[in-house]
């Protein structure tokens, strides 16, 4: 294999992208705020951000009032809106007279209009941005028809910034072989796909009463054995353990170890005993062993096994399991060529067994432990309500994708934890054995499962090699290659041209490996897989040689379009009206934006943006305690992330009614089969979300009555009044809180005292430090107790304390949600401050719409954009605050368009 630094080094072709989009140093242009502030400035806030103080990390000391650059003018603005709010001066200070702080106010918001026209227009550094992760993935599938495993790739975004804004995007060297691995990985398979013989599609079978009921009979079979030699060796025992010696090393033990005072743990000392038999003879490894194999270990389930090979209808198929082996029915053939397949299954529920143990997940099973049939490898692919009967079970299908590095086996198992940590899930079936002598009762049936494929694919169809194979003709094989590459960087390059001397490295790459003796169309390969992992492919090229902004011409603004609302390259429609530079005309551009808002791949820009803008990241930072939250597994939560996306794309595709407000308060939610389970709302069935009218008292409807929400305002275990105030405050009310000081007490330190959340923040509270933000964020968090941890709804909560196995309950207490936001109404439930809080729809929008132009013109939104703000929000009202209509604003806004 030639290296690509022997052929073409990688700096290199980022040199004249890095040139070409730099641009030059802002010319100076000032504003200047009246000196004769100067008294007020010092007399109302020096006592606090002075050069020797400098709370909250602001020094007005120094501070110019000639305004020459963005850091001064957001300071100076960062005091115009603490001024304006009411903020400062602390309520506790003196306070200005009316005149005088109308006086500066006024003054200083026309200093302000100054400064942003003046900063605006002076250009500046320009930061090149690359495709993150998603629209890297999503643009090789473009491409190619292949997807890769963009998860190798170094993760986007840093400091709170989206995964769009280029000062946080950084590349290294090793990168780049990243880069080079994952697009020689697409154009192999590409090739392979397309060169290859299709495989003739089949179909496997699986029965489970053939696997699963067999393998349960043979563990019934093994237990017993186990047993009956356990039973003769303990009898061997017993013969020696009473005479006056071995009386002695007990009574030794004694001294060290109680535990062989019991008369089952007696036995794992029988190696100790003077004439005890070799465990080696029963078939142990050594009485340690042995003694794990006694009735009252895990090998003696034999009454979960017996139960289940006693269950009707095992003729004709198989119940899951949740514990102690064949648990999943796996379909594994020995040749799985890549494509597209079908998995099916034909299943019911059990009758009687509870709506919440209704759900199978897919997946690949584990093989880490090989003492055990249980589990899925990873997360699992998808999971599935299971309606019908035993009499007429359902039929399930599920696509699937197998690519050349995928797992070549699939298994179901029914929904449960998939943390590889079995012990909260033996806590329920010990419970449930003390209750019915045997464990889990069962709750799914099985009848069949089959896989189909691989399948012929019209997606992978499209991505044929004519564009290779139409130079055929030509008698020069470097002629050839170089219009093979000519045409697939013109594509890969969003419709750019290559420059001849990038064609001419590539052709040279080609050329050494037909040297070695690769055939034609495996020396074209390397050269491709150069062309994914240049500068045209990975950086969204806008070129300028000049000095301040440009307009983007319409190809530019077809593909920032694009990786806007898709995270992907523009189709054919886009570019087509590019050429014809119908484009940037405002009624074509309001029309292309509602086409591919309506195209799913505008699925993209809901799960990409609203992920970000909400932080929903933290809804992964924990393993949730499924002894206390059991039905919040891994497909609980990927339900109650799914929900806030199909609640927004609802808003988002409707230009009517798709008002920013809903998402404060609705009447509807968007749910599937899975999450009306978790909720308790009756009447929906099926895995697809779909729109459920609640009734009037409902508390969900809305970010504030979604799981998702909820369970990201906790640590897995508790909920936290104070994350979920914060967030409040940040993403509906768009007041964030400062950061923590430095040396806070943190509350864990009361966390096994017996007190109430109220009781605990109170304490925390008395630091002066802490209060005066709690102050505004605890309230708001208090108003949302009622949902615990994993957002189901709750009337009281309870002090626990972690015991070896499980928790115990202590004190128990009457959630009080009553509360005031700082400086404003007061509320006495969780519907009251939700009522309030949906009143403030339009420092909602103002949020929304800050975040909106950082994602879409990929960098962080600052000083400069305020007046961009307010051009979006005064469109947006005019449609009642709808989605769609934020949308259309950026669009054609000014700053959509120059770069």
């Amino acid at each position: 294999m030639i290296r690509l630094n022997r052929v073409i080094n990688p700096a290199v072709f980022f040199v004249g992208i890095i040139a070409s989009v730099t641009g030059a140093q802002a010319e100076e242009d000032t504003s200047s705020f009246p000196e004769k502030h100067a008294p007020f400035i010092k007399k109302y806030c020096f006592e606090c951000h002075d050069a020797f103080s400098e709370e909250g990390k602001v020094n007005l000391e120094d501070l110019p009032y000639q305004i020459t650059d963005i850091k001064s003018a957001e300071l100076w603005q960062k005091v115009l809106d603490a001024m304006n709010s009411g903020e400062m001066p602390p309520e506790d200070e003196r306070q200005p007279k009316n005149q005088e702080k109308a006086d500066f106010l006024s003054d200083l918001a026309t200093t302000m209009v100054a400064a942003r026209k003046s900063l605006s227009d002076s250009g500046g550094k320009i930061t090149m941005r690359r495709l993150n992760r998603r629209e890297y993935q999503n643009t090789i599938e473009h491409l190619t028809g292949i997807t890769v495993d963009a998860s190798i790739l170094p993760s986007d975004g840093g400091a709170g910034t989206f995964d769009t804004v280029g000062s946080s995007q950084f590349i290294s060297s090793d990168q780049i072989e990243q880069y080079l691995k994952l697009g020689r990985s697409a154009i192999n398979e590409l090739f392979e796909g397309q060169t290859e013989i299709k495989p003739e599609g089949k179909v496997f079978r699986i029965e489970p009463e053939k696997t699963i009921n067999p393998a349960n009979a043979k563990e019934i079979v093994a237990i017993k054995a186990i047993q009956a030699r356990y039973t003769r060796w303990k009898a061997e025992v017993d013969k020696v353990t009473h005479t006056p010696e071995n009386q002695a090393i007990i009574a030794k033990i004694q001294k060290k170890d109680r535990r062989i005072d019991h008369p089952i743990h007696f036995y794992r000392y029988a190696d100790k005993f003077k004439g005890a038999p070799n465990a080696k003879d029963f078939g142990f490894v050594d009485s340690a062993k042995a003694f794990s194999n006694g009735p009252t270990q895990d090998r003696a389930n034999l009454a979960y096994h017996k139960h289940y090979a006693a269950l009707p209808h095992r003729d004709r198929g198989s119940y899951l399991k949740l514990a102690h082996g064949t648990g999943r029915v796996i379909v594994a053939p020995k040749k799985l060529p890549p494509g597209k397949y079908t998995l099916r299954v034909a299943a019911a529920p059990v009758d009687d067994s509870p709506a919440s143990r209704h759900f199978i997940q897919v997946g690949h099973p584990q093989r880490q432990i090989a003492s055990r049939n249980w589990g899925l490898e990873g997360p699992a692919i998808s999971s599935h309500q299971v309606t019908g009967t035993i009499e007429n079970p359902q039929v399930i299908e599920i696509p699937l994708e197998v690519g050349t590095d995928t797992i070549k086996e699939f298994a179901i198992q029914e929904k449960q934890p998939n943390t590889g940590n079995l012990k909260e899930l033996w806590g329920a079936h010990n419970e449930w054995k003390a209750k019915n002598g045997y464990g889990h009762p069962p709750a799914i049936w099985i009848d069949w499962l089959e896989l189909e494929g691989p399948l012929d694919s019209s997606d992978r169809a499209s991505h044929n090699l004519d564009w290779v194979f139409s130079s055929e003709t030509d008698p020069n094989e470097s002629s050839r290659a170089r219009k093979v590459f000519q045409q697939f960087a013109i594509k890969a390059f969003r419709g750019a041209h290559p420059k001849r001397d990038f064609v001419d490295r590539l052709v040279a790459i080609f050329e050494a490996r037909r040297a070695k003796g690769d055939r034609f169309n495996v020396a074209i390969r390397l050269p491709l897989s150069v062309i994914l992992a240049s500068p045209g492919f990975l950086y969204l090229n806008e070129p300028s040689s000049e000095p301040k902004h440009r307009t983007l011409d319409d190809r530019e603004l077809a593909v920032r379009l694009s990786y806007f609302l898709w995270s992907g390259p523009p189709d054919q429609e886009l570019l087509a009206l590019a050429k014809k530079k119908e484009l940037s005309q405002a009624k074509v551009l309001r029309q292309q934006v509602d086409r591919l808002i309506a195209d799913p791949r505008s699925d993209e820009f809901v799960s990409g943006f609203v992920h970000q803008w909400l932080d929903m990241e933290r809804l992964d930072f924990f393993q949730f305690d499924t002894s206390l939250h059991r039905e919040f597994d891994e497909s609980t939560r990927s339900a109650a992330r799914q929900e806030v996306y199909h609640s927004f794309a609802h808003l988002f595709r409707d230009p009517k009614e798709g008002r920013i407000g809903k998402l404060l308060k609705s009447e509807y939610v968007f749910i599937n089969g899975l999450l009306a389970t978790y909720y308790g709302i009756d009447g929906v069935i099926g895995d697809q979300f779909q729109k459920v009218t609640l009734p009037a008292d409902s508390p969900r409807g809305g970010l504030l009555g979604m799981a998702a929400i909820h369970a990201m305002g906790s640590d897995g275990i508790k909920s936290s009044p104070v994350e979920r105030g914060a967030w409040v405050l940040r993403h509906l009310l768009n007041d964030p809180p400062p950061p923590a000081p430095p040396n806070v007490p943190q509350i864990s330190r009361l966390a096994d005292k017996p007190l109430t959340t109220r009781e605990k923040l109170a304490a925390h509270m008395e630091e002066a430090q802490c209060a005066s933000c709690h102050r505004k964020i605890d309230p708001i968090g208090f108003g949302l107790e009622n949902f615990d941890a994993a957002g189901k709804w709750r009337i009281t909560d309870s002090h626990k304390t972690k015991t070896k196995n499980n928790w115990r309950i202590g004190k128990t207490w009457e959630i009080d949600p009553s509360g005031s936001f700082h400086k404003g109404p007061k509320f006495s439930s969780y519907q009251e401050m939700r009522n309030l809080i949906a009143g403030r729809e339009k420092d909602f929008a103002r949020g929304f719409t800050e975040n909106l132009i950082e994602y879409a013109l990929g960098r962080p939104f600052g000083f400069i954009d305020e007046n961009l703000a307010l051009e979006i929000m005064a469109a947006a009202k005019t449609r009642s605050y709808s989605v769609n209509e934020f949308i259309q604003a950026l669009v054609l806004s000014e700053s959509f368009h120059r770069k």
